[in-house]
């Protein structure tokens, strides 16, 4: 253990140390070993003619080696070598605790900046936000107003800064146009249309699917990105009334952010839920239809990612408030460009109807309404399909968004023109009777047909 110097020899090191430092500079070299820091923070005191004050509990030991730093830097660096926190008020240094600092004064160790959360969560930032800050550091969250109030040091102010400016950025928006179709299947294709030959003869390979939904030689669900093949077939179908349009969906998404579309219903069944011999109930919800799901993500070279889940369903609640769905539903992801459309195709949905025919009353007979009525039973097979485009959005201002309003004000327009053509012929027709000495001008009414009152 290496021996204390003394005081004296100590304050003889350090004049010579500062002397020998370059005067112009205004630096310091300092250098001790296993030395009180009661004692160098005195010896800095006497030498610079500064006031450094000690707290009551400040007591330890240091060792160090500094060269070329300002007094500012030497105390604090001497300091925190020692786990002590620096405070500045005017012209007095005071040593504290770390847990001490700020609580009876403004120190000069750190400041307060309030951070306007544009986009993300605020109580979010604080839980990603808080593990960078130093051991000085605290943030505060004001949710109503979107604020964060982060103290700290000014070096991990500004590294909040810096993480905040790239977590809080803008985030950018996805057009999603989406077409979902219903076909019936004839008994040629009831288990599927084959559509992988469509993209065989346009060089795609239809690699994915899973056997067994249609015929054996073609698999069942199947995806793809679009060819003009598909709009030929989709056609031809149409032609022959087979294709039912059940939505055309215009969906504007965040990135990172589901989307959903339901075409269908909600059926609603009771929860009843017991915690601690308290019994409460609530209502729930089982959707069913055609749901789709799209969540997209645009990576770094401007392509989407989608997130696509599809579903064909159909639920029901028995009698007793249990519910059941049968469904077929698919969970993938893809990577397509800005503007390039995917196939979906494959979920099908098998239904049964019974219907009976009779002959008015003689069909409601008992023992005769057999004779005179029957009953038939029609199975329907259907496939559905999706088609979807998404659409990088940049601008708000851009066609896309300004066609439908263009059309809104052509229509304004129209309306005008005509509200302008009715009057005007209303005045030529029923011209008004300015006239004191005359009865009142003629009360019209605008409406499907004109009608007049007579004075």
């Amino acid at each position: 253990m290496t021996d204390k110097l003394p005081v004296a020899r100590i304050a003889a090191v350090l004049m010579g140390l500062v002397l020998a430092a370059p005067v112009s500079a205004e630096k310091l070299s300092l250098s001790m070993r296993d030395t009180e820091l009661s004692e160098v923070m005195d010896m800095l005191s006497r030498q610079q003619r500064v006031n450094i004050l000690l707290a009551n509990n400040v007591d330890a030991n240091v060792s160090f080696s500094l060269y070329d730093v300002t007094l500012d830097e030497a105390i604090e660096s001497i300091a925190s070598a020692a786990g002590y926190a620096v405070e500045k008020r005017g012209k007095t240094f005071f040593i504290v605790e770390h847990d001490s600092t700020g609580k009876y004064a403004p120190n000069g160790l750190t400041r307060v900046q309030s951070f306007e959360v544009q986009y993300a969560d605020p109580e979010s930032l604080e839980g990603i936000l808080s593990p960078y800050l130093s051991e000085y550091g605290e943030i505060t969250v004001l949710d109503e107003r979107r604020l964060l109030l982060v103290e700290d040091t000014p070096e991990f102010i500004e590294r909040i800064a810096a993480l905040l400016d790239g977590i809080d950025r803008k985030p950018r928006q996805i057009l999603i146009e989406a077409q979902i179709l219903e076909i019936t299947l004839d008994d040629d294709d009831s288990f599927g249309i084959d559509w992988k030959k469509l993209f065989n003869s346009d060089g795609g390979d239809g690699s994915f699917g899973t056997r067994g939904l249609a015929a054996t030689e073609s698999d069942g669900f199947f995806f793809d990105l679009a060819t003009p093949n598909i709009e030929v077939a989709l056609d031809a179908l149409r032609s022959a009334g087979r294709v039912r349009t059940l939505s055309t969906p215009k969906l504007l998404a965040l990135e990172n952010q589901e989307s959903e579309v339901l075409i269908g219903d909600r059926k609603g069944y009771r929860v009843t839920t017991t915690i601690n011999q308290i019994t409460s109930e609530s209502i729930e919800f089982l959707e069913s239809g055609v749901i789709l799901r799209v969540t997209p993500e645009i990576d770094a070279d401007g392509g989407v990612l989608l997130d696509i889940h599809p579903e064909v369903s159909t639920g029901t609640v028995d009698a007793s408030g249990i519910p059941s769905q049968t469904t077929t539903e698919v969970t993938t992801q893809l990577l397509v460009a800005d503007g390039q459309s995917v196939f979906i195709g494959g979920l099908l949905k098998h239904t049964l109807t019974e219907s009976r025919a009779g002959v008015p009353v003689l069909s409601r007979v008992p023992g005769l309404k057999r004779l005179f009525s029957n009953r038939r039973k029609t199975n329907i097979n259907t496939e559905t399909i999706v088609l979807i485009t998404p659409y990088i959005v940049d601008k708000l201002g851009e066609s896309w968004n300004m066609t439908p309003q263009n059309k809104v004000d052509a229509a304004q327009a129209v309306l005008t023109r005509e509200q302008t053509r009715v009057e005007d012929y209303v005045t030529e027709e029923f011209p008004v009777i300015n006239s004191k000495d005359r009865a009142p001008a003629l009360e019209l009414t605008l409406s499907p047909s004109l009608s007049q009152k007579h004075p």
